[in-house]
């Protein structure tokens, strides 16, 4: 059995504004009602083992309430069919070949089942020349899709860590439907494919509407977390909070309220100090109170301080809203390729483009044609690194 690990992934704490900001009672798989996807892909070289292991990582429920998901797969395969006569005597076959394909995990399978027949053709008395004949290679799977959902997933695609495992396998022979029983046949099927596990996902809380730009950065021993409040509404206070398991938080700071009238867009900074003997990831997020006493919280940001600044790549997009171009902007320098796409709430791309890096951190999307006026979503793709990242931007 081969085990094949997932290459390409999506990452999910990082995705500062990519979350829809609704409660939710508003969030699920319903149309109209959208959940935020996560896509892992696997791809599997061309093998003939009877069968893989496809691993995908489990959903996280700290990140937010696995809604749904969906299961796909693309395959192409390949069969040659021998078979010999066994017969003392000049015997015509016809042959019939089933090839069957199933992949299958936690209330998933998906199959798929091919026939053909060979023949009527003469094969020679066993032990002659002409007693064997080889059909195909055929084609007998062409990049063929597959596909199977689940709205109540089982507990075991959850967890903090480790994998979900499916299993694909190929089944079936030849048998001979003219000719008796006397030879001997089989086939020998090649087979390669894409796999993808997409999960959709909920907010486990209601999401703050003023908290926009959220980062955490390793700054040396401390970890600098920056936000900003676009239309900061008085008398509401932010409360920095940390965990280290993602689901239990505690607080380590609050800023002061304000109790002036609606102010401008600011910019807000706390500097964290990690207890040095402590080795591991931290969460953060910021919980926002308003005047009413309503809490609502950011999205949830993961680092590892002790590895350095290298565990955590922030981004932005501006300027928000935009009307004439848009800059997605890392916290660093990056090489590699990069796809810059503005996907619209269907999920259409509306415009896009290809680009190198090499030791710069902006990527420079002119709005031409410019769009109609909306919300939108900035995504950029690493094409180098398989890594995707995503923003929430409106165009006016």
């Amino acid at each position: 059995m081969n085990r094949v690990y997932t290459y390409v992934f999506t990452i999910i704490f990082l995705m500062v504004n990519l979350v829809p900001r609704t409660s939710m009672a508003q969030c699920n798989c319903s149309p109209g009602n959208p959940a935020t996807p996560i896509d892992y892909s696997v791809t599997i070289p061309a093998t003939s083992a009877s069968s893989t292991t496809v691993s995908f990582p489990k959903f996280n429920p700290a990140v937010g309430n696995l809604a749904c998901l969906t299961v796909k797969d693309t395959v192409s395969a390949t069969t040659t069919t021998n078979a010999q006569n066994k017969a003392p005597d000049s015997t015509v076959y016809k042959f019939q070949l089933t090839v069957s394909d199933n992949l299958s995990g936690p209330g998933i399978n998906i199959s798929n089942t091919f026939n053909n027949t060979y023949g009527p053709d003469t094969l020679a008395p066993f032990n002659t020349p002409g007693d064997t004949k080889t059909y195909g290679p055929d084609v007998i799977y062409s990049d063929l899709p597959g596909s199977a959902s689940k709205t109540a997933p089982s507990a075991s695609y959850l967890g903090s860590s480790g994998t979900i495992d499916f299993t694909y396998t190929l089944s079936g022979g030849v048998v001979s439907t003219q000719g008796g029983l006397n030879y001997v046949a089989g086939p020998t099927t090649t087979y390669s494919g894409t796999f993808h596990l997409t999960y959709y996902w909920c907010p486990s809380a209601p999401l703050a509407t003023g908290i926009d730009d959220f980062t955490a950065s390793p700054d040396g021993s401390t970890v600098l977390l920056t936000w900003t409040t676009p239309d900061q509404q008085p008398n509401t206070q932010y409360e920095i909070q940390v965990s280290t398991d993602g689901s239990n938080f505690y607080s380590i700071g609050k800023t002061e309220n304000n109790p002036a009238p609606a102010s401008p867009a600011s910019k807000h900074q706390y500097q964290y100090n990690p207890d040095p003997a402590y080795v591991g990831k931290l969460y953060f997020r910021i919980q926002q109170t308003d005047a009413s006493g309503k809490v609502s919280f950011s999205t949830i940001l993961l680092i590892d301080p002790s590895g350095g600044s290298d565990n955590l790549i922030s981004y932005r997009a501006f300027p928000n809203p935009a009307t004439n171009n848009l800059i997605f902007q890392f916290n660093r320098n990056q090489t590699g390729r990069f796809l810059v796409e503005l996907v619209n709430t269907a999920g259409m791309v509306v415009q896009q483009r290809a680009v190198a890096l090499a030791g710069t951190s902006q990527i420079r999307l002119d709005l031409n044609p410019q769009p109609v006026k909306g919300l939108y979503f900035l995504r950029t793709t690493d094409l180098s690194h398989g890594q995707k990242y995503v923003s929430k931007v409106f165009i006016e």
